[in-house]
């Protein structure tokens, strides 16, 4: 069986890896690159192989970089069947729909017209159908099943023969969802590394540290902003601040949660409760769906100026979690320069994003074409990560260290899987390889 190895590779998004055997060929994942904007010229540049002669697409789950290039995919000849959990399918087709209206209004390359077209994204969602959890799914040349990853909702890790695809693993935590399902046996493993280079502080008490941020937000008649990602970030974030509230732990406050995307999602989420912890599963369902004086969602343009002229306290959330584009661009135009502001970030950022460079200390930052001063004080909480950190990924692979013969790895940075490689190879003794763009392996079947 070859990989190929098209995406996610020297970078962090941009997930895409091609298998092939016995003459038919398959990917994992078609993800968008993402740095500073959704306009990265590599995701206009044609694929390294033919669209159509892909059979099947299997999704590991519904973010962005591991979905946003299969409307190109299309738009290239594709014309095969793309598979993943129900959930996944629902999600990415409020992401992609989400994508597509982002990319026509802020990109001005022409081959956009012809690539991230609706009618484009329609036809991904002809082409697409479902699996269950451990269904069994058999193509001509490779038997598939997907396992549960605990990263989002319906995200999955696949077995293909006797490799798995990790997609992005789910924290440790006790939050919405399930821990990750076990590694189960095979012989070669593609693995993330997001969080290969680090621990997430603060596991155990990060629901005191918010609970804790908020209170000093509340007392202080602070503004918070929490840039989160529309998918998962935004309904763990939100869940956590109500039930605060709903327990009498801090006093009510205004939340504006400026993402009906985020929002659309979270209707998505109370669809599928089982997918979820059963410990928060009912609570979640009440949560989520009520709106009061005090918690509004911004649909409107009459919402957002009730959200940029509520007095302080004020909690706003909104997306994206990078601050790559979308509304969070105009709230950090709004408050950053002002010391009343805390922005809190509680998801990783990414190379050559605006919120890396706001956490790397930067003093001005650009913003649509406006330098501001950054006076907002700056907070990080990533152990609300939807990614497994270094100590998680190595308690994972324990249990199969002595049969695994080789682990890939693949998104995230040149530091983080340097790192990661040497912790494996050192306390595991697998052999551990870091890809290159387009490199191929051959692995045994």
């Amino acid at each position: 069986m070859k990989i190929t190895f098209h995406g996610g590779v020297k970078e962090i998004t941009g997930s895409n890896f091609l298998i092939e055997k016995g003459g038919e060929k398959i990917l994992v994942d078609c993800g968008l690159f993402q740095e500073e904007n959704v306009c990265d010229r590599e995701n206009l540049t044609p694929f390294p192989f033919k669209a159509k002669e892909i059979s099947s697409v299997f999704i590991t789950h519904a973010h962005l970089d591991h979905i946003g290039r299969l409307p190109k995919l299309i738009a290239e000849g594709f014309n095969g069947y793309i598979y993943s959990t129900l959930p996944t399918k629902d999600i990415a087709r409020e992401i992609l729909l989400d994508c597509q209206r982002v990319i026509t209004d802020n990109c001005s390359d022409p081959r956009i017209e012809k690539i991230y077209t609706l009618e484009n994204v329609e036809k991904v969602f002809d082409r697409w159908r479902t699996l269950n959890y451990h269904e069994k799914f058999k193509t001509n040349n490779f038997n598939v099943e997907f396992f549960d990853a605990g990263h989002i909702l319906g995200s999955s890790f696949i077995r293909i023969n006797n490799t798995v695809f990790s997609g992005d693993l789910g924290n440790l935590a006790e939050d919405l969802h399930k821990n990750p399902e076990p590694l189960p046996e095979v012989d070669y493993l593609v693995l993330e590394s997001t969080y290969g280079d680090e621990n997430h502080e603060n596991l155990a008490n990060r629901e005191e540290i918010l609970e804790n941020i908020l209170e000093y937000t509340i007392r202080n008649n602070n503004i918070l902003i929490v840039p989160a990602f529309a998918l998962e970030r935004s309904q763990e974030i939100i869940f956590s601040i109500r039930r605060f509230i709903k327990n009498k732990k801090i006093p009510n406050v205004k939340i504006f949660f400026d993402s009906p995307l985020a929002q659309r999602i979270s209707t998505i989420y109370g669809k599928y409760l089982d997918y979820l912890n059963p410990k928060f599963r009912q609570l979640f369902s009440e949560l989520s769906t009520i709106e009061d004086d005090d918690f509004k969602v911004v649909r409107t343009k009459e919402d957002e100026k009730e959200m940029f002229l509520a007095s302080p306290p004020k909690i706003i959330l909104s997306s994206s979690g990078m601050l790559s584009g979308g509304k969070i661009l105009r709230i950090i135009k709004e408050y950053i320069p002002f010391q009343n502001t805390t922005i809190l970030f509680v998801g990783y950022q990414a190379e050559g994003s605006l919120g890396r460079k706001i956490l790397d200390g930067a003093t001005e930052i650009m913003v649509e074409g406006e330098q501001l001063p950054v006076r907002a004080k700056i907070l990080t909480l990533f152990s609300f990560s939807a990614h497994i950190d270094q100590a998680g990924i190595l308690s994972w692979l324990y249990p199969k260290r002595k049969r695994l013969k080789s682990v890939f790895l693949v998104h995230g940075d040149e530091k983080s899987k340097k790192i990661l490689k040497l912790k494996i190879m050192d306390e595991l003794a697998i052999r551990t390889i870091i890809p290159d763009t387009n490199q191929v392996f051959i692995v045994e079947n």
